[in-house]
């Protein structure tokens, strides 16, 4: 009986340790989500354009600013995100300017493991405003059509000539070819998750 004892003893010892140990196991395994919503700052390892790339194309970016839950950094900063081109448009005539759509899709974790995700642009691609440059067209071809008119000292030639010169900068608007959109290599901007991303904390 007491070696019986014994026996039960350390059999119950080891059931402690065991237990011990799955749960040590449990904490270091613990994950950390990153809720649809959340913002990333990236920055582009290289640039993109709707006036060169082509619908598919991947790139990379890395993150430029970690991001912490409960004093654990789960997304440290230079993690690679990548990306793919879904649309592409390059800039026409006609001040139609470039567009290019794209999806942020993979986390590039450490030890080679990767998350899907599923991010977009936080701001749309926009080139720079035109509207100032397109006015000025405008008001170029009318103050040149009234200076015309102007010449001959007559008020009803000078609305003529007014008319015309606008006119004339309207057509050369229109025929101006628009602005292509860009991310740069080295640029900064966010992106925003779609949906709930789960990191596992030892991956760090």
């Amino acid at each position: 009986m007491h070696f019986i004892g014994r026996i039960t003893k350390v059999f119950a010892i080891l059931s402690l340790l065991f237990a011990a140990s799955i749960s040590a196991v449990s904490q270091g395994g613990s994950i950390y989500r990153l809720p649809a919503g959340t913002r990333i700052k990236l920055s582009m390892d290289a640039g993109i354009s709707s006036k060169f790339s082509t619908v598919n194309d991947t790139f990379t970016t890395t993150v430029a600013n970690a991001i912490t839950i409960d004093n654990v950094v789960v997304l440290p900063f230079g993690t690679i995100v990548e990306g793919r081109v879904l649309k592409v448009a390059s800039a026409g005539y006609g001040r139609k300017n470039g567009r290019i759509d794209v999806r942020f899709e993979t986390i590039r974790l450490a030890n080679d493991r990767k998350r899907a995700i599923d991010g977009i642009l936080v701001d749309e691609l926009r080139p720079k405003s035109d509207k100032v440059e397109s006015l000025l067209a405008v008001i170029g071809g009318t103050a040149a059509g009234a200076l015309i008119g102007g010449a001959t000292g007559k008020s009803t030639i000078v609305l003529a000539g007014a008319g015309i010169g606008a006119g004339a900068g309207t057509a050369v608007a229109f025929l101006k070819k628009g602005k292509d959109v860009y991310l740069r290599t080295d640029e900064e901007f966010e992106i925003e998750l779609k949906r709930e991303v789960t990191l596992p904390a030892d991956d760090y």
